[in-house]
């Protein structure tokens, strides 16, 4: 990336901040998933975190550095070893953690964050009833509006997810974009959109300079 690219980048990425900020945010930017991973597991300590799946999350070996001082509640790491039921309940049981950390399908220029879900425990998680919720994205999340959000689910988030739970829906079999399907497997069923922070409990992105996630 050239100095002027840089330094549009960078412009860019302080117009967001500042948009979230006003939208009532806490924010943090970090360059490297060292970094915020370092940043997150100072801030949580004696706490029950619930997760919402995510491959940011993982790309940061978040459980693991979490788990040294947290009881971490993971849906996700649950179905991989107990099958649906066992994801059911601990979808449950992270919506009553202490903290709750997950991603964003998309973040806008605006200050909006925009997720799509299929079961709904991420998006249930990040609506309520934490004492605080921790939005950890990318840059590659970042897009101009809401509008272009919602594109890069159906573009990219939605089929590359889709593939990577072995759906069997039109977007992962043709690996393009969402067929607004009527799949059983779909995952695509529910959609969130941020406007501005929700009330009472803080609410932080954790916006990182690498591009991580789907």
């Amino acid at each position: 990336m050239n100095q002027r690219a840089e330094s549009v980048e960078k412009e860019r990425i302080e117009r967001t901040l500042a948009a979230f900020r006003r939208n009532r945010y806490d924010v943090s930017l970090f360059q490297t998933r060292e970094e915020a991973a370092d940043y997150l597991a100072r801030e949580i300590a004696g706490k029950r975190v619930g997760f919402g799946d995510s491959e940011t999350l993982r790309a940061l070996a978040l459980y693991e550095r979490l788990s040294a001082k947290n009881e971490v509640i993971d849906p996700a790491r649950c179905a991989q070893a107990g099958g649906l039921e066992a994801f059911l309940a601990a979808g449950r049981e992270a919506l009553l953690t202490d903290v709750f950390v997950l991603s964003a399908n998309a973040i806008t220029e605006e200050g909006q964050i925009v997720n799509m879900d299929g079961a709904g425990n991420r998006i249930a998680g990040s609506l309520f009833g934490h004492e605080k919720t921790y939005f950890v994205c990318g840059v590659n999340k970042l897009v101009k509006d809401i509008a272009a959000a919602i594109e890069r689910i159906h573009a990219i988030a939605a089929p590359q997810n889709a593939a990577r739970k072995k759906k069997r829906t039109p977007c992962a079999v043709k690996g393009d974009r969402c067929h607004d399907c009527t799949s059983p497997e779909r995952i695509c069923n529910a959609l969130t959109i941020h406007y501005k922070k929700m009330s009472y409990r803080p609410m932080e992105l954790v916006l990182i300079e690498e591009c991580l996630g789907l």
